[in-house]
């Protein structure tokens, strides 16, 4: 069982790795800024405004799935909407949410917020994600497009399992969501098909709003 300590330290490395991209375009912009003449300058800040959007969108996504993780009380699944469409602002895929009003626990919608980061990394050429909510207290995320699928590691680190390579880089969000929805008590499933990969919360405390 994994440690608290390796924990926030692989957490802290998958924050640092995430923002590596952004800020090498801020500093890509920058530079053409400084070095450049007139006629790189629309470039540059283009590159200077897709870097800081991208970077800005990423924090305030590790901002609400783990800095938020203990929040206790109910909430709405719509409090993580835009959070949502900000991120899914700065990645490939389309997210398309077509969820109704729902009523969960806080933390229920942070495990939520983390399977649509982990949707994104099931559609290695891009493609839509679509998240859905209907009774019987389940929430689905589902990824669809060219060479969808969940990595066994993945998949095995959702369970609370050791994956056969060890905790690193790209078991670290799976890793603690399924430690958010065991502490959340919401239960994790996972279903594939051709191009296809759904992503299910269940829980008693996530229910349709009146």
């Amino acid at each position: 069982m994994i440690e608290g300590t390796q924990l926030a330290a692989l957490v802290a490395s998958k924050v640092c790795h995430d923002l590596v991209e952004p800020m090498n375009a801020i500093i890509q912009g920058m530079e053409l800024l400084r070095d450049g003449d007139a006629s790189t300058k629309a470039d540059a800040m283009n590159l200077v405004d897709q870097g800081v959007a991208k970077a800005w969108a990423k924090l305030d996504f590790f901002r609400f799935a783990v800095g938020g993780a203990l929040v206790e009380g109910e909430g709405e699944l719509d409090e993580a909407r835009q959070v949502a469409e900000r991120l899914y602002g700065a990645l490939r895929p389309e997210l398309v949410w077509s969820a109704p009003a729902v009523t969960l626990p806080k933390a229920a919608t942070r495990v939520v917020v983390n399977l649509l980061m982990i949707a994104n990394e099931c559609l290695p050429r891009g493609g839509k994600v679509e998240l859905t909510a209907g009774a019987g207290g389940e929430i689905t995320v589902t990824a669809t497009g060219p060479r969808a699928a969940l990595r066994p590691a993945t998949a095995a680190a959702l369970r609370g399992e050791t994956p056969a390579d060890g905790y690193n880089g790209p078991v670290v969000q799976p890793l603690l969501t399924g430690i958010l929805a065991r502490q959340a008590g919401v239960e994790l499933f996972t279903r594939e098909s051709e191009e296809k990969v759904e992503l299910i919360a269940r829980a008693a405390a996530i229910r349709l709003a009146a």
